[in-house]
């Protein structure tokens, strides 16, 4: 029995170093250079260009060289998991070395955002109360990356802790309109309690490869402008399509899916009518959820690495598919480097998202907090925002990779600034106006959306393939409305979503709630298939 145990220990330990081992090997840091701990999502390329730029500029103010120490454990939503736990395992640790007694209500109270005092205290508010008020760290600086709904769960949760940015600086937030908005088009760009602050900014397209394009869809098709070309049903099993449980940057592109469907539906039906709000935000919701079905249905497979999608439609594994501006603008260029021009084309849909704000954070306990507030202070220096956007070589550019990022800065858009740009014609400002991101629709349950699309187009994406291709080859969606019919059941409804967001909080009530979906969608693309077939055999023979 101790040979069996000693050997499960023994994985355990090996699975709990492997964050740490198959962390990126980093250039050993000179005698006299400082050093930050820095937790990101951000690929090889943004961690490359601002290394060593950080360094330089901090020697250049401070007259010391630094090396980052990058940890880079997977996307946003792993990053999350694992702050998480460490900080949990962390308090847990200090309360029972005081001689306290630790229970389950301790566990889940000391990141529990949404505890109140009860009328008599209990050792959850006391947990809670003592963690926020503790100093201790996990060893790492600063988050660096990772969007807006990761960091503010983090700050809500009492991981990350005001940064003093906004009192260090406060000139970039005064005035009409201010250098860095709070926020713009519904999204928020800074944190109000200063717990976070964006340093670039980000919207959500479509890649498509033009020659494959031609090649799969009927002749005269135009090239995608809309989400809704994605569901067309000539792209079957020919788009690559991201995990949206495991990258937040993937979960976001559908969801500004799902927030431009709705407010379609309500400028149809309630301009003039208010009380039709909530019937025209369900139609919405419906309409929207059928697209992502039709755009599952299509999914030649499913990857949790987000920029794995335009590597791929740029070598013509896959025809389109969505992903992050810059993901898509950075693998256009590279091709193009390589002489394959394009081979790649990235597009924003009109109407179709949101721009909202990569942000930086730092972690409370930071080992290196003075060093922590440099690496703010630079990444919102001009300095730093140049990074993002110039083309390689330019003064203040990056040295390799031209990263195709847009900076957060206002006075980063000037004629001469722009002249350096490698978008220069990009202005997120005037984007940021045709879309309003309205978080009462979708954010109080965006973890809600993360396991429901997850279930409905990946776990039973057998189902759904065989219900599309029976509703194909049967004359296409408008040729069956009964199967369409089907297709479209969903489990619960728009108006349920702020509920199940607060039901869903445990993992026992996730796993709980997947089953039942997984058996609903199931059931529904099993109904829809065998409608499609009877439809199929009553269609009139050919000539």
């Amino acid at each position: 029995m101790w040979r069996n145990l000693a050997w499960v220990l023994f994985l355990l330990g090996a699975l709990l170093a492997l964050p740490l081992l198959l962390r990126p090997r980093e250039a050993a840091p000179a005698a006299a250079a400082l050093t930050l701990v820095v937790v990101t999502p951000h690929n090889e390329a943004i961690r490359h260009e601002f290394g060593p730029a950080f360094s330089r500029w901090h020697q250049a103010h401070f007259g010391k060289a630094v090396v980052i120490d990058w940890r880079a454990p997977g996307g946003a939503s792993d990053i999350s998991r694992y702050l998480a736990g460490a900080y949990t395992a962390l308090f847990r640790s200090a309360w029972q070395r005081s001689g306290r007694a630790w229970n389950a209500e301790a566990e889940t109270a000391v990141l529990d955002r949404k505890l109140k005092p009860d009328a008599t205290p209990t050792i959850r508010w006391a947990v809670r109360q003592e963690f926020l008020a503790s100093t201790e760290g996990v060893g790492i600086d600063v988050v660096f990356g990772g969007g807006q709904f990761d960091l503010d769960r983090l700050a809500l949760a009492g991981i990350l802790v005001p940064s003093g940015f906004r009192s260090r600086h406060p000139e970039l937030f005064a005035g009409a309109p201010p250098v860095i908005p709070g926020a713009i088009g519904g999204e928020t760009w800074v944190d109000a309690k200063d717990r976070y602050v964006g340093v670039c900014l980000t919207s959500f397209g479509i890649c498509y490869n033009p020659r494959r394009w031609a090649e799969t869809v009927p002749a005269g098709t135009p090239p995608p402008a809309q989400w809704d070309d994605l569901g067309n049903p000539a792209l079957a099993g020919q788009l690559g399509v991201g995990d949206p449980s495991k990258s937040g940057s993937v979960a976001k592109a559908f969801e500004m899916l799902i927030q431009q469907k709705m407010a379609e539906a309500v400028r149809r039906r309630a301009p003039a009518d208010p009380a039709a709000t909530a019937a025209a935000l369900e139609e919405g919701w419906t309409e929207s959820m059928r697209l992502i079905k039709e755009i599952g249905a299509n999914a030649r497979y499913f990857t949790h690495s987000a920029g794995k999608v335009p590597m791929d439609v740029a070598a013509g594994d896959a025809v389109a598919g969505m992903c992050i501006d810059f993901y898509g603008r950075f693998q256009a260029e590279w091709e193009a480097q390589d002489g394959a021009a394009n081979a790649l084309c990235y597009l924003t849909p009109a109407g179709g998202s949101s721009v909202s704000a990569d942000p930086v954070g730092i972690l409370r306990g930071a080992p290196h907090r003075e060093l922590a507030d440099r690496f703010l202070d630079f990444l919102l220096s001009p300095e730093g925002q140049r990074l993002w956007c110039r083309r390689t070589g330019a003064p203040d550019g990056p040295e390799r990779y031209a990263l195709r990022r847009l900076p957060i800065r206002r006075d980063l858009y000037t004629p001469a600034e722009r002249a350096w740009m490698s978008d220069p014609a990009e202005d997120p400002f005037l984007l940021a106006q045709s879309f309003t991101y309205h978080p009462e629709w979708t954010a109080a349950a965006f973890q809600v959306l993360r396991p429901l699309l997850r279930v409905m187009i990946i776990d039973c994406h057998g189902e759904l393939a065989e219900a599309w291709a029976a509703i194909r080859a049967a004359g296409g969606p408008a040729a069956c409305p009964q199967a369409m019919a089907e297709l479209d059941r969903l489990p619960f409804r728009h108006v349920d979503l702020p509920e199940l967001g607060r039901k869903l909080q445990g993992n026992r009530d996730q796993v709980v709630a997947t089953r039942e979906w997984a058996a609903f969608f199931r059931d529904s693309y099993g109904r829809a298939r065998k409608a499609a077939e009877t439809n199929a055999r009553t269609m009139p023979a050919g000539p």
